[in-house]
């Protein structure tokens, strides 16, 4: 541990020269915008700059490369609160409460709370990357398709939770996702299931359905019931959006465990921050004593998530840089850039190349710090700017969303299914079908159903794979005990309201 802090210290002080610093702050500007735009994210950030790496140096490149990174997951809470349209899958869960405190006049006071969130749930990652990586990533490598099956069944079961009042819509809702998230090509065979038109072979782009459901149903809804923000007028005044004592109180312990639980799913490959933060969204709900606040404004179903989303960073980066293996989507473009550099990644990078990942981690480090003093600056503008422009606000909401759509392919065709799930989240918000059971079943689905298949070809046909090691087991017992929870719940609540009902 002591070496870690002498190494990474020696980075940066051989890190921190004007021109360095000018690049990592203006790397974390970049990736906010780009995080923002629906449509595009971390992945699309990362391939956007790294042409702009060739030449460079190793540590300045990947530096560049991780402060968009991190800036990807500052800039996608920002449409999510003020518009509500995620910039990017994780940012749909800051959507569910951050949108609302904007309804009700307490937009900056959200972001606030998302930029505070987020700088915690960094530092908590990064604290993590600096010191407990290769202990973190000896232990991920022996996870294999059994283990991610049941994490992934062990996240779909936690649809009964989200359920609500109304299980069978939330069933019907998860079924609809399950349902869409077959179509396209099969991973193991190949074959094509449901494909009506070569657009579909590749299946249904997930950005396109939040874009729609979300973002463009949204607006359906707002202009047949001529919805207002409850803005006020434009004030530029910064203590208006910094949160005070009281509110960081109650945040606090969100936040911590936010940030515990996106490093660790960061860490896993292929889970990645859109997992983190519907799992911490979800123990916030279960361990909040007024859970009928969530999806309502709750400051604690904000603050979880955020930190979950940006610990995720630092967590996604351990498997890269101790074994090179990526945890995310936008890691995997960033092992591109480690092997352009002519970097080995894997277990001996951070021996032969010390000096290059602890600058790099010197970086990322540095735009953390330059993100939560940037955002927290720029949020008047942000708030303000949309209390100038309320009365357009459905037209450029609109103008985002289309643009977001083309832009994930360049064709018409996304735009198509952003328009047509536009419809469909406007229908689902009118006969109050939720939208988190939908979301959780078309994310986790398709991973779901890749690493059941490898598991039973690995043993051979035998569901005996599920039990056969302690943490598979675990995870089978975890998944067993919420779906018994699940059944169980609605007959106790029914038997305690029957209970606690006054005698007429």
């Amino acid at each position: 541990m002591q070496s870690s802090i002498l190494e990474l210290a020696s980075a940066m002080s051989q890190f921190a020269t004007p021109a360095n610093l000018l690049l990592i702050f203006v790397a974390g500007l970049i990736g906010t915008v780009v995080g923002a735009l629906p449509g595009l994210g971390p992945s699309a950030g990362i391939a956007l700059m790294m042409p702009l790496t060739f030449g460079m140096d190793p540590v300045s490149g990947l530096s560049l490369l991780t402060g968009v990174y991190m800036g990807t997951m500052y800039g996608g809470r920002l449409t999510a609160i003020l518009i509500n349209t995620p910039g990017d899958a994780p940012a749909i869960i800051t959507a569910l409460d951050g949108y609302p405190m904007m309804q009700q006049g307490r937009g900056g006071l959200a972001l606030g709370i998302s930029a505070v969130s987020s700088f915690v749930g960094g530092v908590f990652g990064l604290v993590m990357l600096v010191f407990f990586a290769p202990v973190i990533a000896e232990y991920a490598i022996f996870l294999g398709p059994p283990e991610y099956f049941m994490l992934m069944l062990l996240g779909l079961s936690m649809i009964i939770v989200l359920a609500g009042a109304d299980p069978l819509k939330a069933l019907i809702a998860t079924l609809f996702g399950v349902l869409l998230s077959t179509i396209g090509s099969d991973y193991v065979s190949g074959n094509s299931r449901f494909v009506v038109m070569p657009e579909l072979i590749e299946g249904i782009d997930f950005v396109a359905v939040i874009i729609g459901l979300f973002g463009i149903g949204e607006v359906l809804v707002n202009i047949e019931e001529r919805v207002r923000l409850n803005m006020g007028k434009p004030q530029f005044r910064l203590g208006e959006f910094i949160p005070g004592a009281r509110d960081l109180r109650k945040v606090a312990m969100p936040t911590l465990r936010g940030s515990a639980i996106g490093t660790g799913i960061g860490v896993l490959p292929g889970a990645g921050a859109t997992i983190a933060t519907f799992i911490s969204y979800i123990l916030e709900q279960k361990l909040s004593k007024t859970p009928e606040r969530f999806g309502k404004g709750a400051e604690e179903g904000l603050a979880s998530p955020e930190a979950a989303n940006n610990a995720a960073v630092p967590g996604s980066l351990i498997p890269l840089l101790t074994l090179g293996i990526p945890g995310s989507g936008g890691t995997a473009i960033m092992l591109g850039a480690l092997i352009m550099f002519g970097l080995n990644p894997g277990p001996m990078l951070m021996i032969q190349s010390a000096d290059i990942v602890w600058g790099a981690i010197a970086g990322l480090i540095l735009a953390n710090v330059f993100l939560l003093g940037s955002n927290v600056l720029l949020i008047p503008l942000f708030v303000n700017a949309l209390r100038l422009i309320q009365r357009h606000l459905s037209a450029i909401v609109l103008a985002f969303c289309l643009v977001g759509a083309f832009a994930i392919n360049y064709g018409t065709f996304d735009i198509w299914i952003a328009a047509i799930f536009g419809v469909i989240g406007y229908l689902m918000k009118k006969a109050n079908y939720p939208a988190g059971p939908f979301i959780l079943a078309l994310v986790l689905t398709p991973l779901a159903e890749n690493y059941l298949r490898q598991s039973i070809m690995i043993g051979q046909g035998s569901w005996g794979i599920f039990f056969a090691k302690p943490l598979t087991a675990v995870f089978s017992t975890l998944v067993l005990a919420v779906v018994a929870f699940g059944l169980l719940k609605a007959p106790i609540s029914a038997a305690i309201r029957r209970r606690t009902k006054p005698a007429t």
